[in-house]
């Protein structure tokens, strides 16, 4: 009989334990947003992410993800630089007003030069 009562109070004790340990534990839900790692500086896995590529600082290659952007085109724009503004692109040869438009939201000019005049000026 003391064994029974020996094993039952170990079993509460345990039990006990065991319910501390859990309200111990902090309660907070889970982040249903996974963190993901920041853009990489430069290159075209910066599309990855949905960052644009910089047309003042990107290498030929990278423009070259871009759809319609080729190796001559690439080329072009890297050889156009430096730009003040993306509407500039529309002087590049090989890229017209549907290209220009394609590439909305996939090129900036994040950093203008200092030799870029202020918009109406």
């Amino acid at each position: 009989m003391h064994e029974v009562r020996a094993v039952r109070g170990s079993s509460v004790a345990l039990t006990g334990a065991f319910w501390l340990l859990l309200l111990a534990l902090p309660v907070s839900p889970p982040d249903p947003r996974p963190q993901l790692p920041a853009p990489p500086a430069r290159g075209a896995a910066r599309l990855l992410w949905g960052a644009p590529l910089d047309l003042n600082r990107e290498a030929a290659e990278a423009f070259e993800a871009l759809a319609g952007i080729g190796p001559t085109r690439a080329r072009a724009i890297t050889g156009s630089r430096p730009f003040c503004r993306v509407s500039e692109l529309d002087g590049v040869p090989g890229i017209g007003p549907r290209t220009l438009l394609r590439l909305q939201g996939q090129v900036a000019v994040p950093d203008p030069p200092e030799s870029c005049t202020p918009r109406g000026h």
